[in-house]
């Protein structure tokens, strides 16, 4: 994370997918190609201010800005969420938690190749990583609470909720080949899905200028 000023006023950006948060993550889904909606997305300083503001630092924030031409690596695995510990070695000990979870692989997109079915995907992750993290926090599992504990952790790191979610999302079904191959073909487009906005090459194309700029 940077801190830059915008008409003596201070704001943060982030500068590593680890910095945007869960809900960041799904307005880049469908977010406009242009630099000024990055920079409003992540500080919410507003657009029409934006336009009417001097950036002197545009560089810096360009260079910030850059890892958004890498894609995040959405590799499934437990992560720690926030506060929240995430054992490598997970164990779901609440039949109702597996219940749930076994419910959610069964809504999984067969692919996603849509913004549409990105966002279905996203969400599924965000709740099967809920659905873990509210036996965590409140000691027992209450399917009636997971709702509360989802909107939390909209505001987490998107690796973490992505990583863990796809993690609960595919290992306990994980039993077939043919399981596997999907699971891979669906992981090398989730990689790629920001990618794959209209438009999108051109904003990054921008930013991996300025990097370069920076760097010479």
């Amino acid at each position: 994370m940077i801190t830059f000023k915008i008409n003596k006023e201070k704001f943060i950006l982030p500068t590593a997918w680890a910095d945007v948060t869960y809900s960041q993550y799904i307005a880049l889904l469908s977010l406009p190609n242009s630099l000024i909606e990055y920079i409003n997305l992540f500080t919410q300083i507003g657009t029409d201010k934006l336009l009417k503001s001097e950036l002197r630092n545009l560089e810096k924030i360009s260079l910030a800005l850059s890892f958004l031409t890498i894609p995040p690596n959405f590799t499934p695995g437990p992560r720690n969420i926030g506060k929240y510990p995430v054992p490598k070695d997970v164990t779901i000990e609440s039949l109702g938690q597996f219940e749930d979870l076994r419910g959610l692989c069964n809504k999984r997109p067969s692919d996603i190749s849509t913004t549409e079915n990105q966002l279905l995907f996203a969400d599924l992750c965000l709740e099967a990583a809920a659905i873990y993290i509210q036996k965590v926090k409140d000691g027992s599992y209450n399917a009636n609470n997971v709702p509360k504990v989802k909107d939390d952790l909209r505001n987490e790191s998107c690796l973490d909720i992505i990583q863990t979610g796809s993690f609960f999302l595919f290992k306990p079904l994980h039993t077939s080949m043919n399981m596997q191959a999907r699971f891979r073909m669906v992981l090398q487009r989730l990689k790629k899905l920001l990618q794959d906005l209209p438009g999108y090459r051109k904003s990054l194309d921008f930013l991996q200028h300025s990097s370069k700029l920076g760097k010479e």
